[in-house]
């Protein structure tokens, strides 16, 4: 927020009295901190005289944090800036440390599970890949025992800051708890609790959609500088969104919110795998697709296709391939304007295997927003494709972490 904004801002956030947190010493000192690693992290390298000048802090306050953030090797030093023009002494660089933390992140998906370790600076530098099962216990018992592994192997971080989970369906945020999924067919599983016990890290978990949308206001920062408000449409074998409400996930009172997918469209429409009638997931996932794919070409189209597959099949010019996908992105592009309608997000973004097709489904997309809703302005909010071709979700399971080290905490 530019400080010309800042005098016209209009406060309408009530304190929340039940667990009150008012603005103490320690607790400014910590917001102050915070701000000034993610800009560091945001805009490195940088120099003390940019941050103070950007942040709007005193110089003395910024060196006070620079230097206790030096000391913990969180940030250092990069060698030294160019000469001032009046030939004074030059400006010494700040960048993230990127080997103060390892940050683990999971990708959980019905057939696949991926475990990452990444640097302080969410660079990948060991990926490795797993079949789900149909037993959680299990499956997190051998990840649990590859983050261990991993930990020795990797000995050059001065320590594990936590691991993310990204898991397809409900979660219970707070819990640490996998609560049900359309498409991994999984009781409740205390996830946390399994993970912790196992590695003794910190360990967060959430939605898959969820974790996509936090990667893409952490991971692309320059789409989304000054965006605060955003919509994260998740297309897979099952269709879910992710919130972006003022900078920060929303995930609603019972941590279920961005389910759109199992919002009905066509109340007399076929019964959905959640128990319900004609929802959006119906038309609009990679499984409809398929299965429109399948409708149009022929129950004899032998060996069977996937969503990477289909869309090959587009960009070699497939007529079926290409109608099946119109088709989709006309229902994508039904429900998006519900939502904008709803939602006024400052964006949307589209993620998944379908986006490969861009340039077929961008114009349907936006055609069928642009005539439905119902602000003329809102024709102009931006349709756009996740900035992360492969397992966006991924990287939105190492932002979980990251985003523990680096957002501000919430007061009042």
């Amino acid at each position: 927020m530019t400080r010309q904004n800042r005098s016209r801002q209009t406060y309408t956030r009530k304190p929340n009295l039940t667990d009150v947190q008012a603005v103490g010493h320690d607790t400014l000192r910590l917001v102050n901190r915070r701000i000034l690693l993610s800009l560091i992290s945001d805009r490195q390298p940088i120099s003390r005289a940019d941050i103070a000048r950007i942040s709007g802090l005193n110089k003395a306050t910024v060196s006070t944090i620079m230097n206790e953030l030096l000391r913990e090797r969180c940030v250092i030093e990069e060698g030294l800036g160019n000469t001032t023009p009046s030939g004074g002494k030059p400006p010494t660089p700040l960048r993230i440390n990127e080997l103060r933390f390892g940050i683990f992140g999971l990708d959980v998906r019905a057939d696949e599970t991926i475990l990452a370790l990444a640097d302080f600076n969410s660079r990948i530098v060991a990926r490795h890949s797993f079949k789900t099962g149909a037993d959680p216990q299990a499956l997190f018992r051998q990840l649990g025992k590859e983050i261990r592994k991993l930990r020795r192997e990797h000995g050059e971080f001065d320590e594990a800051a936590g691991v993310g989970v990204s898991l397809p369906g409900l979660v219970d945020n707070h819990r640490g708890t996998f609560l049900m999924s359309v498409v991994l067919p999984w009781g409740e599983a205390p996830v946390r609790a399994w993970l912790e016990a196992a590695t003794g890290l910190p360990v967060i978990v959430d939605s898959s959609a969820r974790c996509a949308a936090l990667a893409e206001i952490w991971h692309g920062k320059a789409r989304y500088a000054h965006m605060r408000n955003l919509l994260f449409v998740s297309v897979s074998s099952g269709l879910s969104c992710g919130l972006v409400i003022d900078g920060g996930l929303y995930r609603g009172g019972h941590n279920t919110a961005g389910q759109f997918g199992h919002m009905p469209i066509d109340l007399n429409g076929e019964r959905c795998r959640c128990g319900l009638r004609g929802c959006w997931d119906l038309y609009a996932s990679d499984n409809a697709t398929l299965a429109r794919y399948r409708q149009i070409h022929g129950k004899g189209n032998g060996r069977a296709v996937t969503m990477r597959r289909l869309v090959e099949m587009v960009e070699s010019g497939d007529l079926a391939a290409m109608k099946a996908v119109r088709e989709t992105a006309h229902y994508l592009g039904v429900g998006i304007a519900g939502l904008v309608n709803g939602l006024d997000p400052e964006a949307v973004i589209i993620g998944g295997e379908i986006t490969k097709a861009w340039g077929l489904i961008e114009p349907i997309i936006t055609g069928e927003v642009t005539r439905n809703v119902l602000d003329p302005r809102a024709r102009e909010i931006p349709i756009r494709r996740s900035a992360f071709e492969v397992r966006p979700t991924l990287k939105g399971a190492l932002a979980l972490v990251l985003n523990e080290q680096l957002s501000v905490p919430h007061v009042g």
